[in-house]
């Protein structure tokens, strides 16, 4: 390896590092060059006497799109992000999470209502004086009972669904704010 591709590559590992924390690093290495070379050392004992370890293009951080260090100014981008989406997400998000959650909410509730609609029909009128009415009774209590089971079990589902939507929504807000 040359002097050349030894810079070449420790560049390519700085990369994601703050700008002046580069040029130090590499001005170090240029240091530790020049005296190595006035000291009679040959390209290639430096780089071996400095442990470097050159990397395969397959295995370099770049072909895996992997970064190993944290982009440069990261203080201020992840605050601006996360900025930026609490407003979009107040303005754009907030209402029809609030919505829908509401009417799902709602739903779920008129499921149980109509599910258990024959035992407080019974527990709240009492028996009825005429046999017409007790069955009008149960027949619309049975129906109504049938129709929360059906709808308790569409709820369910899209409860289900709703929620893992919303936790993906939020992994995707965290993913943009880290900057992945």
């Amino acid at each position: 390896m040359s002097k050349a591709d030894f810079f070449l590559q420790l560049r390519t590992r700085l990369r994601g590092l703050p700008p002046e924390e580069q040029e130090n690093i590499l001005g170090v290495y240029e240091d530790l060059f020049r005296q190595a070379e006035a000291g009679g050392k040959s390209e290639e004992e430096i780089i071996r006497s400095l442990g470097f370890i050159p990397v395969p293009v397959e295995q370099s951080p770049r072909a895996h799109n992997h970064r190993p260090y944290p982009p440069a100014g990261g203080g201020l981008r992840p605050f601006a992000a996360a900025c930026a989406l609490l407003l979009f997400n107040l303005i754009f998000a907030l209402a029809p999470f609030v919505a829908i959650a509401s009417l799902l909410f709602s739903f779920s509730l008129v499921a149980v209502l109509f599910a258990f609609s024959l035992v407080w029909v019974i527990i709240g009128t009492g028996i009825p004086p005429t046999l017409e009415v007790l069955l009008l009774e149960v027949f619309a209590t049975m129906t109504l009972s049938g129709i929360g089971v059906l709808l308790g079990a569409a709820m369910w589902k899209l409860n289900i669904a709703f929620w893992s939507l919303v936790k993906r929504y939020i992994a995707l807000n965290l993913r943009l704010v880290r900057g992945d």
